[in-house]
């Protein structure tokens, strides 16, 4: 979101762009309904002249014979299929012009998703307003650049009917000619002020926009309905919302009356004007009566519709000149620091692990979650990191999974930076996050979306769920693999929390390749049944990987070679849960808090 004024030549620049983005919507049948569109920008002419004939013609009827009859028919059926061609052909352009912005529109949204999935993970953290960039782009922006082509094609066929229409009404008087186009010229002026003010506004108004939508969708969404509900937050939720669109609405609804103000003032102007030049054609066809009723009748009719391209015209300038900023902010996601993938990389051959004296701040922040952090893992070795909120457990396996890059040191796989190949490592790695994914899919893609490329038969697969414990939630579905689950699921079938770990589980192991696995918080949402029976397949689930374990619940780190304990951004202990327990600090007070509780 960019105030700054752009040069013609970037302009020009940006609407290249934008064309190119557009003409990949076109069809053929969409470039023929765009070549017909130049000579139909005729039409309106010959409409023009087809009436001066036919007004003519009746004038001329009084005493005359049946040829003069037969000529004003011929005219009249003539000028009904000029309007039926013309209602014919704006019809089918809609059409088209219809079917290509929604394309169009399908490339942005694409565009934008994959700019999310690929830009380096700092900007999901809105680094560089990214959050309110991107919004931007997808409720404002996208839309400009797929409008960019039928705008230009607009603008061109409109500058055909102009001049054609100006050469007929130059038969009749140039001054009408000037005095409808100096009418508009208020209403052009106008309109490349409020574009400008209108962009200028949108961005300074992306924040409330997007605080009113947050409230919004607290209000309706599945996460948070339950709460909403059972603590009658609706009113406080209604309030924020409301509180946020009425500061919006307070400086639209300003903005909007001036607007309509000064817009009445023009309308007013041209108006007049044209009631005007209907004036100066009687007193023409009182000085010439052989020009006849046929050229009233042709300056009624073209000069509102000179006046109405005039100002299309001129207000498709102004367009472009606002819609190319808009183009800009959308183009802003090609400037953006992308993550390079190589679908041919493999993973590593080595797997110890180690962190050199990495320092981490998320963006935005000034605050070091991680301080000069210097740890090896070993391959094969099952290490757990433990800790409280906010030590730094979960920022460390977010780098460890190349998420982020360290503000300062290096995360080496083997020896080699991670960085440096983000797909060799990410294919060396198999993962669960806190916040696990709940795809609307069948639980078979909810699983082998992990490893598109391995082909698994439905007895591995259920093998492998036997092996993690989520057999049972596929045996208990209709329609086992198959089932369709999640929010918007056919059957109204959404798996609970823990079903939906189980399955997270399952596809993490199902990665074929990646021999680390990192497990953040793998039993949060089971309950005791489910996390003693995932202890004691832990070495089933894991086998020879490397595996990185975070966990509040401490009983599983009698099952690790290791246990890191977290503090403040440092590692403060480092031994297996006999030694921190003999050592009898952090770690050894965290497990009897615990512990206590089951004695």
């Amino acid at each position: 979101m960019n105030s700054e004024k752009l040069s013609f030549g970037e302009s020009i620049r940006i609407f290249g762009k934008a064309l190119k983005i557009s003409m990949k919507a076109k069809t053929l049948p969409s470039y023929i309904v765009t070549l017909l569109g130049f000579p139909m920008a005729f039409i309106p002419t010959l409409i023009a002249y087809a009436i001066r004939s036919f007004s003519d013609g009746v004038q001329s009827l009084y005493g005359a014979g049946t040829a003069a009859i037969v000529n004003v028919l011929g005219m009249f059926v003539l000028l009904s299929c000029a309007y039926i061609l013309q209602l014919t052909w704006n019809t089918v352009r809609n059409f088209y012009a219809k079917a290509d912005a929604l394309k169009i529109l399908r490339y942005m949204k694409e565009r934008i998703l994959r700019c999310t999935c690929d830009v380096k993970y700092k900007y999901i953290e809105n680094h560089d307003d990214f959050k309110q960039r991107i919004r931007f782009a997808e409720t404002q922006a996208g839309e400009r650049v797929a409008e960019s082509m039928t705008m230009i094609i607009m603008l061109i066929q409109n500058i055909i009917t102009f001049v054609s229409i100006i050469i007929v009404l130059l038969e009749i008087d140039v001054w009408v000619v000037v005095i409808l186009i100096a009418a508009c010229t208020p209403a052009v002026v106008m309109a490349y002020y409020f574009k400008d003010e209108e962009y200028i506004s949108k961005t300074k108004w992306i924040y409330e926009s997007l605080m009113a939508a947050a409230y919004y969708f607290e209000s309706t969404w599945s996460n948070s309905i339950n709460e909403v509900r059972f603590f009658g937050l609706y009113p406080w939720l209604k309030g924020k919302y409301r509180g946020m669109m009425n500061r919006y609405l307070v400086k639209k609804n300003k903005m909007t009356a001036k607007h309509t103000f000064f817009n009445a003032l023009a309308d007013l102007l041209r108006n007049g004007v044209y009631i005007a030049v209907l004036l100066i054609t009687v007193r023409r066809i009182f000085e010439n009566p052989s020009m006849g009723i046929g050229a009233f009748m042709l300056v009624f009719t073209m000069a509102g519709q000179l006046q109405n391209v005039t100002a299309s015209i001129f207000v498709a300038a102004a367009q472009f000149a606002s819609d190319v900023r808009y183009m800009q902010d959308f183009f802003y996601l090609d400037t953006l620091e992308y993550e390079k993938r190589d679908a041919d990389a493999e993973p590593f051959e080595s797997f110890d692990i180690g962190f050199e004296n990495v320092s981490f701040s998320y963006p935005n922040t000034e605050r070091e979650v991680l301080h000069n952090l210097n740890v090896r893992i070993r391959e094969g070795e099952k290490v757990a990191i433990v800790g409280e909120n906010g030590s730094g457990k979960s920022t460390f396996v977010s780098l460890l999974c190349a998420l982020y890059e360290p503000d300062s040191g290096k995360i080496t796989m083997g020896g080699e930076d991670i960085h440096i190949n983000l797909s060799r490592t990410r294919k060396t790695l198999s993962a669960i996050f806190q916040d696990f994914a709940h795809y609307e899919a069948t639980i078979r893609e909810n699983i082998t979306v992990s490893d598109g490329k391995r082909d698994t038969s439905e007895a591995q697969l259920l093998e492998l769920a036997g092996r993690v414990s989520s057999l049972e939630v596929i045996s208990e579905q209709p329609d086992g693999l198959d089932e369709i689950v999640g929010s918007f699921s056919p059957t109204g079938n959404n798996l609970s929390g823990g079903q939906w770990q189980k399955i997270a589980i399952t596809r993490c192991a199902y990665r074929e390749n990646a021999n680390i696995m990192v497990l953040d918080e793998p039993t949060a949402a089971l309950d005791p049944l489910a996390e003693a029976e995932l202890y004691r397949n832990f070495a089933s689930l894991t086998g020879e990987r490397t595996t990185i374990l975070i966990s509040h619940r401490l009983g599983i780190t009698s099952l690790v070679d290791r246990i890191l304990v977290f503090d403040n951004g440092r590692i403060v202990e480092d031994g297996n849960h006999k030694t921190l327990m003999a050592q009898g600090r952090l770690y050894a007070k965290m497990y009897k808090a615990q512990a206590q509780w089951y004695n």
